[in-house]
């Protein structure tokens, strides 16, 4: 009997090392990042000296949405993507609503998605994509598309609540580059 028992203990502790492994193993190849860490983004449509790739553009190019990608971020059900002209009254050039997905195709068209593409009048200017990743899909959606928008605070704010709660903003991240009207940037 006694046999019977360190035998079945055995057992249990070999199940239990194995189920304990194959999570870890697990957990290793599927990368996220935690809630509060900065989300990382990459794109092929920013040069290596941070400029816009001038298809993205809607005055020089052919309009298409950026190349995005991003690790995706523990416990988000959805990303939320803005694309604002910081040089322009915080000119709002993409909004993407409850994006489902971490790597975006140039020229992809997401359902729940505006944009238009950078065009700015004269100089150079900033143009900032930022991801936000959320617990839910947030109360609303701020921001006034192909417009100036009086703040980004307001737009993170309205990102930040859902469901009437405070605490929907899981990780941020901005990929930053810069555009210039009549710059061929292939």
């Amino acid at each position: 009997m006694k046999r019977l028992i360190v035998y079945l203990i055995i057992c249990a502790l070999v199940a239990v090392s194995f189920v304990a492994c194959s999570e870890s193993k697990q957990s290793e190849s599927v990368k996220t990042i935690k809630p509060g860490e900065k989300i990382q983004i990459t794109s092929s449509s920013l040069t290596d000296d941070g400029k816009w790739k001038t298809v993205i553009t809607s005055s020089d190019g052919e309009n298409k949405s950026p190349q995005l990608s991003w690790t995706p971020v523990e416990n988000a059900s959805c990303y939320a993507i803005y694309m604002i002209d910081t040089s322009a009254s915080n000119w709002c050039h993409w909004i993407a609503e409850d994006v489902k997905v971490t790597e975006i195709e140039l020229g992809a068209e997401l359902e729940n998605s505006r944009y238009i593409g950078p065009y700015p009048p004269s100089g150079v200017h900033t143009y900032e994509v930022m991801v936000f990743a959320l617990k839910d899909s947030p109360d609303s959606y701020k921001g006034l598309f192909d417009s100036a928008n009086s703040s980004v605070d307001d737009i993170i704010a309205a990102l930040d609540v859902s469901k009437g709660t405070n605490g929907n903003i899981l990780a941020s991240g901005v990929l930053s580059g810069t555009y210039q009207t009549g710059d061929i940037v292939e």
